[in-house]
């Protein structure tokens, strides 16, 4: 068994003997452990505990699938890239409310995200209004942008207008909710 092998079934196992107290045959989906070695583990030493730790390649196997843990990471990487996105939006200057509608993001969370980033005051409270030409500017980009899913499309307008998502999303939102 290499050296990370042995280790992980060290980890294992000493896991295991600390939990020997809890575990009973119910707890394991295969290969059940007898209530009898719960009983006779929970009753070792500390000296013979680590013993029986540093012997666990002889009873512990350890694999990977390797497919489910490749699915795992994909998954990991999409909520990657969701938080990733909702902190640019936020960096943006959204307000509460598109990001209750593009994220379904609750209050809280959105304050305690805010306060985590170190962004306060900025984008707050009721934006100033647009004038016509921005307004006009902003839908225009818009329209550009018709065929980019939702939340892409929000960043592009903001990106090519140079004006923060609060303010755009105050211009956009009447024409929006129709």
């Amino acid at each position: 068994m290499s050296g990370f092998e042995d280790k992980m079934a060290q980890a294992a196992a000493k896991k295991l003997i600390s939990s020997s107290g809890i575990l009973h045959s119910m707890h394991f989906k295969t290969s059940k452990l007898p209530d009898e070695i719960i009983d006779v583990m929970s009753k070792l030493n500390l000296a013979e505990q680590h013993s029986l730790i540093h012997r666990a390649h002889r009873f512990l196997s350890i694999e990977v699938d390797t497919t489910a843990l490749q699915r795992q990471l994909s998954e990991l990487e999409v909520l990657r890239e969701e938080k990733e996105l909702e902190d640019k939006y936020l960096f943006m200057g959204a307000p509460l409310a598109l990001m209750q509608r593009l994220f379904g993001t609750h209050a809280a969370d959105f304050s305690r995200r805010r306060s985590a980033l170190s962004i306060r005051g900025v984008g707050t409270g009721r934006p100033p209004a647009c004038d016509e030409d921005t307004e006009l500017r902003i839908w225009k980009l818009w329209e550009t942008h018709q065929g980019v899913e939702e939340r892409l499309r929000f960043i592009k307008v903001a990106e090519d207008a140079g004006i923060d998502l609060h303010m755009i999303w105050s211009a956009l939102k009447p024409y929006l909710d129709k």
